[in-house]
């Protein structure tokens, strides 16, 4: 029988090895043999046009694909807010997949969410599973605590003695964003923050000089990775920026591993992620 290519091996035999401890494990064991709970804070340093009006710097916070069910863990995603307080954001970002199939306890998870601490605002969109129960259900749980969902549309905020534009599109694989429609009433020197699950959606917009920086998770950074080979499965549109910091064309683009799991409860070279982004607005560099 001729050898397999050692991608698919490898690929079959971390099935065989992860199918186990998926059945026997713990959720604590989880967390600490295959790095599930173990949150890692990743701070970029991000200059970027935020507009003349906008501030010279900005703290944000972005988190991402929580999965709240079925496990429900309340106590962890309290722990990652707590991290994320600690970071002292003048703005926080949520990125879509609150939910994996069930809305039944998304008061449980918004109420959690709701204690962002985030002088400036908490601003979200929604990803591919938030449709699956009934997407107005989590747009109407998070706005309930203060966090204000955007869907096809852009906000003015008020920050820092200055405004921002943050605007949000609908799921690219579940719904249908519209950057048309978002940008409506942006004028041409407007600079936005955009929140869009899936990274690859960043081809439909770093032509627009408004899209300064598009913040997205989805790929969960891969989830279960092996050296030297990378991820062993990314979704759809979220196969060309797995995670991290990337340059298109100008336009810049924030991937976050994320915070939960899809699938098996397993993150294996993928730990969770908390995004600390210190942006400064290269806008009014040469203002000094």
């Amino acid at each position: 029988m001729p050898l397999e290519p050692r991608r698919t091996f490898l690929k079959r035999l971390s099935q065989l090895t992860l199918a186990p401890l998926a059945v026997g494990g713990s959720a604590y064991g989880y967390g600490s043999f295959l790095e599930r709970h173990r949150i890692e804070v990743e701070s970029k340093d991000v200059y970027i046009p935020l507009g003349e009006k906008g501030p010279k710097t900005l703290r944000a916070v972005l988190l991402s694909d929580f999965h709240f069910d079925p496990l429900y863990e309340t106590d962890y995603v309290e722990e990652c807010i707590r991290r994320a307080n600690e970071l002292h954001a003048d703005v926080a970002f949520f990125t879509g997949d609150f939910i994996t199939g069930h809305s039944r306890r998304i008061d449980d998870l918004a109420q959690i969410l709701g204690r962002i601490q985030s002088p400036c605002g908490a601003f979200a969109c929604l990803g591919n599973h938030d449709y699956a129960d009934g997407a107005n259900v989590i747009v109407q749980a998070l706005k309930k605590q203060g966090v204000e969902t955007l869907q096809n549309q852009h906000t003015r905020v008020k920050c820092r003695n200055s405004e921002i534009v943050v605007a949000g599109l609908q799921s690219a694989w579940s719904s249908r964003p519209n950057w048309s429609e978002t940008s409506r009433g942006m004028g041409a020197n407007d600079r936005a923050i955009v929140l869009v699950h899936e990274p690859d959606f960043v081809k439909n917009l770093h032509a627009d000089k408004r899209a300064a920086l598009q913040l997205s998770g989805h790929t969960h950074g891969g989830q279960i990775c092996l050296p030297g080979l990378g991820p062993l499965r990314l979704p759809p549109w979220g196969k060309n920026y797995t995670a991290g910091l990337f340059d298109v064309n100008g336009m810049a683009l924030y991937v976050t591993r994320g915070i939960g799991t899809m699938h098996l409860p397993l993150r294996l070279f993928c730990p969770p992620e908390i995004t600390c982004l210190n942006i400064t607005n290269s806008s009014l560099l040469d203002r000094g």
